[in-house]
């Protein structure tokens, strides 16, 4: 019988405990690519929230466009109701928005790389920056997760 009481307390304990832990809210952010990437946000191309349009970088300006919803109990990354999806999970293929379906190709896990932060998805590729460009207008791709590679180095900045 006390154990019975004791597993009952402890069921009791984690329900009041993990709301506040297990549970993390959402939060909105501009992605900021390392000064060394080029030290631009991302954006969504002539600010078009439709599936299948593409990220690119542009100079940050905290538009609509820039503001990012990172859910990391989920690990989504989302913008105008749509998910940043890695558009099948291969190597060089460019990340585009759609509609969020739950699929491994829109979980985009954070890892905290000193002062940044590496958003892995889809068979362990990189949020990266195409050929490592610091152009305004690089598009974004999943590409292979490089130690410390400037253009897949990201700074959340909390809004």
């Amino acid at each position: 019988m006390a154990s019975v009481r004791m597993a009952a307390s402890l069921a009791v304990c984690l329900l009041i405990l993990l709301p506040g832990t297990a549970f993390a809210q959402g939060y909105q952010t501009a992605l900021q690519v390392s000064p060394q990437g080029g030290g631009n946000c991302i954006a969504v191309s002539n600010r078009d929230f439709v599936p299948d349009q593409q990220l690119q970088m542009m100079e940050c300006d905290s538009s609509r466009a820039q503001i990012f919803t990172y859910d990391p109990a989920n690990a989504r990354l989302t913008i105008g109701g749509l998910c940043v999806d890695a558009n099948g999970g291969q190597p060089g293929t460019l990340v585009k928005l759609w509609s969020c379906d739950g699929g491994a190709n829109q979980a985009w896990k954070a890892e905290q790389k000193g002062n940044f932060t590496k958003l892995v998805g889809e068979s362990g590729l990189c949020l990266d920056i195409r050929y490592g460009s610091k152009e305004v207008g690089a598009p974004l791709q999943s590409w292979n997760c490089g130690d410390a590679e400037p253009n897949q180095l990201w700074i959340f900045q909390r809004e």
